[in-house]
């Protein structure tokens, strides 16, 4: 696979309702099952109502896949952060890996160190994952 043939996509967004360990569950089934067709990697975080993503594969497979991620209705507030091209995947191993905060945290560990100072943990846990997921 050539450079620009490999690219990374982060995207941001809000649930549209109470999200539960059963949608979170069917999200992650889902997806890696789609995933695995299309040679899609990446993870996806998930706290206080907000999901950031970051998927890997094929740029026409992320594309693709970019396409169903905006018409899904499990969530609104979309915000496409970046398509970049890359040499290689960083979750090679994974089709879909759920994260939580704390599991996110022992990945990303400058990630815990904002976590732990932070007041309102709706709006400032969704910038510091914007910010994180600019630089990865």
């Amino acid at each position: 696979m050539h450079k620009t043939d490999l690219v990374e996509l982060k995207y941001l967004s809000e649930a549209e309702t109470a999200m539960n360990v059963w949608g979170l569950t069917s999200i992650i089934d889902s997806s890696t099952a789609k995933n695995k067709l299309h040679s899609i990697t990446g993870i996806l975080f998930f706290d206080h109502g907000y999901f950031g993503q970051i998927i890997e594969g094929s740029r026409s497979a992320v594309e693709e896949t970019w396409g169903r991620i905006q018409k899904d209705s499990r969530h609104h507030g979309i915000d496409l952060l970046s398509i970049t091209e890359i040499n290689e995947r960083r979750f090679p191993q994974w089709s879909m890996k759920l994260f939580d905060t704390q599991e996110f945290a022992v990945f990303f560990p400058q990630f815990a160190e904002l976590l732990a100072k932070i007041d309102n943990s709706n709006m400032k846990t969704l910038d510091v994952l914007r910010s994180l997921l600019k630089e990865a």
